[in-house]
């Protein structure tokens, strides 16, 4: 009971300091603003202020106390909203393994998300300019974010707007202590695919989703972001299958399904849902 009135209280408090903020910038500098720019600039700026600063802000002041807690079938954001389901995972030699086979079958590794990258991808993005390893936005698994990213554009332009991207991690021991919430979670990956691991190999967990629109909105920030598509196993059959047509593959697996999970992306009007299960690739 305690707990639920603390919870209650906890956001009660983060949306009024949002209002005051809110009702400061606008009451108090706006007019300011606006007497001394053009309309538009003044709204464009404000945007930029509350989508990548105030909102993101009140939302780890958010999740200082109230900590995000889940299965771990999907990666979230930064923030520690749910983003894209868990869906394949690779068992491989090593990391080169895994990119050697991964560009075989046409898969271009993300570059590293850079102030010049991002920059690159966004004129990409804008004028459908040829960017086939644009970065891909960080999201976090085991408490830290994705170790690397493939993806292949969709367009004829080979531009950032479109495409198909895949990011992975590491399956490896956090450190942290061993009732922490991340050593839960590498212990139920560990439990769910230890009958998979032979002799010295490495397992990388994996969330495939499809870039199909060159716009979208993050529904907990207003950030802009690309549209994804919801058939998140589409995406992932895919994969397997141009690994399967350069003759990558040795062994596919299905691990049980668990409980159905049924959850809200980061886009507005994404769901996603997951039987729990995923399918486990051994890779020649």
């Amino acid at each position: 009971m305690f707990s639920l009135i603390f919870r209650l209280f906890w956001r009660v408090l983060i949306f009024a300091l949002g209002v005051v903020l809110a009702w400061f910038f606008v009451a108090k500098v706006y007019g300011y603003a606006d007497s001394r720019l053009p309309a538009a600039l003044v709204v464009f700026i404000f945007y930029c202020l509350f989508a990548y600063g105030i909102i993101p802000l009140l939302i780890r002041l958010f999740r200082i106390v109230i900590k995000p807690d889940h299965v771990p079938l999907y990666v979230t954001a930064g923030d520690g909203w749910p983003s894209d389901p868990v869906n394949i995972a690779l068992i491989v030699t090593d990391r080169q393994h895994l990119i050697k086979k991964m560009k075989r079958a046409g898969w271009y590794v993300a570059d590293q998300p850079t102030i010049r990258n991002v920059f690159h991808e966004a004129v990409s993005i804008i004028f459908n300019t040829r960017y086939p390893a644009a970065p891909i936005s960080n999201l976090y698994l085991f408490n830290r974010p994705h170790d690397i990213g493939f993806e292949i554009p969709t367009n004829g332009r080979a531009s950032a707007r479109t495409r198909h991207h895949v990011r992975f991690w590491r399956l490896e021991e956090p450190l942290v202590p061993v009732h922490h919430k991340h050593m839960l979670a590498y212990r139920f990956w560990i439990q769910k695919l230890e009958h998979l691991f032979v002799g010295s190999k490495e397992m990388w967990i994996g969330a495939a989703t499809e870039d199909i629109h060159p716009h979208g909105v993050r529904w907990p920030t207003g950030q802009i972001t690309h549209g994804v598509s919801h058939e998140d196993g589409k995406e992932r059959d895919f994969i397997i299958q141009s690994l399967k047509d350069v003759e990558a593959v040795s062994e596919i697996y299905d691990s049980d399904s668990g409980e159905q999970l049924r959850f809200r992306g980061q886009q507005l009007r994404t769901y996603y849902v997951s039987d729990g299960g995923i399918k486990i690739v051994r890779l020649k």
